[in-house]
């Protein structure tokens, strides 16, 4: 095991206990603290905004999270640059012959995408390394589960082991049956009961089928 496998164990160890898958969790807590490095130091990190600048900015998702990011200057230094190479895109369309159709070249993908999606396929990795081990495999059983597209993941990377499997059946009935319990208690002649650890079910079923990570590519 590497010590990247280990800081992957301790991490998935730390959002079982979310309603969420643990990949989704560990995926989407590292966007934020991507976008925190950025309003820290990326404004002024040539590199970085250079990635940004070719990308012609970030996708409408993690736009969203520099907005909301509260980093009022970071947000407004990355524009200027991003506006600054749009004006150029428009000022070479303006240019460009009437035919053949002019056209804006297509630009890089948003960097933050890119090492999210380096990021989700290390934490594959690491959960691929452990997911033999016994221990392991008690982890996900007692949690809701790994989400239906990052197991699909996991499972074309690697033969997953019966151990592991197991557990993960383990972990999606116990929400498939809070689900049905749910229903049963919305049915007139049991509404008299109240909700209990299922009054969430629903919720978790839908971060079991579609994941809550939006980095999570098929």
């Amino acid at each position: 095991m590497t010590s990247r496998d280990t800081r992957i164990l301790a991490d998935f160890r730390a959002y079982c206990t979310n309603p969420e898958c643990p990949i989704c969790a560990m995926v989407s807590h590292a966007e934020v603290r991507t976008l925190q490095v950025f309003c820290a130091e990326g404004a002024g990190d040539e590199l970085r905004r250079a990635d940004i600048r070719n990308a012609r900015g970030l996708c409408v998702h993690h736009g969203a999270m520099l907005r909301d990011a509260r980093d009022a200057l970071a947000a407004a230094v990355t524009a200027l640059d991003v506006m600054t190479n749009l004006l150029r895109d428009l000022d070479g369309l303006e240019r460009a012959p009437r035919w053949p159709k002019p056209r804006i070249n297509r630009p890089k993908q948003c960097p933050v995408c890119t090492e999210m999606t380096r990021y989700n396929l290390a934490v594959c990795a690491g959960v691929l390394a452990w997911c033999d081990d016994a221990q392991f495999q008690m982890l996900v059983a007692q949690s809701h589960g790994i989400c239906a597209p990052h197991l699909r993941m996991l499972a074309s990377q690697a033969v997953l082991p019966a151990g592991f499997i197991a557990a993960q059946r383990m972990a999606w009935e116990r929400v498939r049956a809070d689900v049905a319990e749910y229903i049963r208690k919305r049915d007139d002649r049991f509404r008299h009961e109240p909700d209990a650890y299922e009054a969430d079910a629903w919720r978790r079923a839908w971060f079991v089928i579609s994941g809550s990570s939006y980095t999570v590519h098929e």
